[in-house]
């Protein structure tokens, strides 16, 4: 299962936002786009899920053009995790993460056995097992974000695309976050993100494509491309990236 882009445009309205873009995800690899606000790691997920056209160039999955693939294909290859969500209109969690076995069912089928464990595996799997009753438009902003990635990890896509998962999620949530990532990455799935916080590549050994100026900036394993340097040309401010006494690597802004 692979997913590439060739001399890829997007935007909106034919008025592209980034240019040029080359990118190829494995099988069990990680891609995290990373960028300021308004750098396009939003609109170029969604174009990267069909949801908008390209400028110029394409997107191929398995070798084909996105647009040649039928919808229910898709949808049993790409599963996504939009940055902002609805209320979901009462629905209790275990419906919600449910919704995400749809494209088994058929035209007039429903939900069988195999369609609740893989419910119950992935409450389970985000530890939040205990929300299975809850009304999902009751829950918190970053209650409501593990939902809907138990609702991906239920799909059972092949690759999965999220738009900032950690935004709205305390510190431990979001480590637990970035760790399921990483096994859905070891268990052979693809993953692409978006972050404003470059730990998140660095802590799970991601390849990283840092936007900036309707260009990437920089392209490849995250720690090689995630550097003082860098950053600070992202981000415009002064950012040092080290290595601490324990081998891990810290990023800090604004030092003197």
């Amino acid at each position: 299962m692979s997913l590439y882009t060739q001399n890829l445009s997007v935007g909106h309205g034919g008025c592209a936002v980034v240019e040029h873009i080359n990118l190829e995800l494995k099988q069990g690899e990680i891609l995290c786009l990373l960028g300021p606000n308004g750098s396009g790691k939003s609109t170029l997920i969604k174009t990267l899920l069909n949801l908008i056209e390209p400028c110029a160039g394409q997107v191929l999955l398995n070798n084909t053009p996105l647009q040649q693939l039928p919808t229910h294909d898709l949808a049993r290859q790409l599963a996504y995790v939009p940055q902002s969500h609805g209320s979901s209109l009462g629905f209790t969690v275990g419906d919600t993460v449910l919704m995400g076995r749809t494209q088994n069912w058929g035209l007039f089928g429903g939900p069988g056995k195999a369609d609740y464990l893989a419910v119950d595996t992935a409450l389970e799997q985000l530890g939040i097992a205990a929300l299975k009753q809850r009304d999902f438009s009751l829950l918190s902003g970053g209650q409501q974000q593990l939902v809907l990635i138990a609702r991906a990890l239920c799909q059972g896509a092949n690759i999965v695309v999220l738009d900032e998962p950690t935004a709205n999620l305390d510190f431990a949530n979001a480590a637990k976050v970035m760790q399921t990532l990483a096994l859905m990455a070891a268990q052979g799935k693809s993953v692409i993100f978006s972050t404003h916080n470059p730990q998140d590549a660095l802590g799970i050994n991601a390849t990283a494509c840092l936007l900036k100026g309707r260009a990437v900036l920089a392209q490849g394993p995250a720690h090689d491309v995630i550097t003082s340097q860098s950053l600070s040309a992202l981000y415009g401010l002064p950012v040092l990236v080290s290595t601490t006494e324990t081998g891990h690597t810290a990023v800090v802004s604004g030092f003197q």
